[in-house]
C-alpha cells in the first residue's frame, strides 16, 4: 500500500548508449537497466552479462527482458544463465550472430546520424565522452559484438519454454532483416518487423515504435 510497484520489465540497451536514450519509449512498468561504461567494463562482454546476471538475481522475481543490439543478446544470454527469472524476451535489431558491414562503415553511419540529429544533443555528448575516455575498452567491445556467434546458446534456448519474440527494422543495414530471421528460426520466436527511416537506431529515434513493441 502505497509503495512502489516493481518493475515488470527491464530493459537492455545497445553498444556504448545509456539507459536514458531509450526512457520516452519504455511503457509504465519498465525500466532501463544502466551498463557498465567503456571505462569500467574495459571493454570486457562478460563484465555486461555479469552486470545483468547481478540486477536479476537483485530484483528477484521473474520479469519480461528486453534488448537492442548487445543488449539484445545481453537479454538471450541471461534467459539462458537463469530462466527462472525471465518471463519473456522482447529482442530488437540483436546481435548473436556475426554482423556483416565492416566497422569503419558503421562509424561511418554513426557520424551522418550525428550530423542529421538524430540524437538527443544532451545525451550524445555522453556517449561520445564514454567511448573518448576508453577508446582501447570501446574497440574491443564493439569487436566483441560484432564477431558474436551465439549459435549453441540459441539452440539450448528451445529448451526453456521462454516466450520469444525478435523485431527487426526493414531499414536496419547492421542486424539487416535477413540477420534477424535467422536469430528468430534458431530461437523458434516470433519474428516481427518495423518500417521506421532510421534504421539500427530505431528504438531510440522512433520512441512510439519501442513502446508498441514493448506493450504488445
Amino acid at each position: 500500500m502505497g509503495g512502489v510497484e516493481p518493475a515488470r520489465g527491464l530493459f537492455i540497451p545497445g553498444w556504448g548508449a545509456t539507459a536514458v536514450l531509450y526512457r520516452q519509449g519504455l511503457p509504465e512498468g519498465w525500466a532501463g537497466l544502466e551498463l557498465p561504461s567503456f571505462r569500467h567494463g574495459r571493454g570486457d562482454f562478460l563484465a555486461y552479462r555479469g552486470r545483468l546476471a547481478d540486477e536479476l538475481v537483485r530484483r528477484g522475481a521473474p520479469l519480461a527482458l528486453a534488448g537492442h543490439s548487445m543488449g539484445g543478446a545481453l537479454a538471450l544470454l541471461a534467459a539462458v544463465d537463469q530462466p527462472a527469472l525471465v518471463e519473456r524476451l522482447i529482442l530488437l535489431s540483436p546481435a548473436g550472430l556475426p554482423l556483416t558491414k565492416p566497422m569503419r562503415a558503421s562509424m561511418v553511419t554513426f557520424v551522418r546520424q550525428v550530423v542529421r540529429g538524430r540524437y538527443p544533443v544532451g545525451h550524445l555528448g555522453r556517449v561520445v565522452g564514454r567511448a573518448v575516455s576508453a577508446p582501447v575498452s570501446a574497440l574491443r567491445l564493439a569487436r566483441t559484438v560484432h564477431a558474436l556467434d551465439l549459435t549453441p546458446e540459441l539452440e539450448r534456448f528451445h529448451d526453456l519454454g521462454i516466450p520469444c519474440a525478435v523485431v527487426g527494422c526493414a531499414s536496419d543495414m547492421l542486424t539487416p532483416s535477413n540477420h534477424c530471421r535467422a536469430l528468430a528460426t534458431l530461437l523458434a520466436a516470433e519474428y516481427r518487423e518495423v518500417d521506421a527511416p532510421d534504421g539500427h537506431i530505431w528504438p531510440i529515434t522512433q520512441p512510439q515504435l519501442l513502446a508498441a513493441e514493448l506493450s504488445r
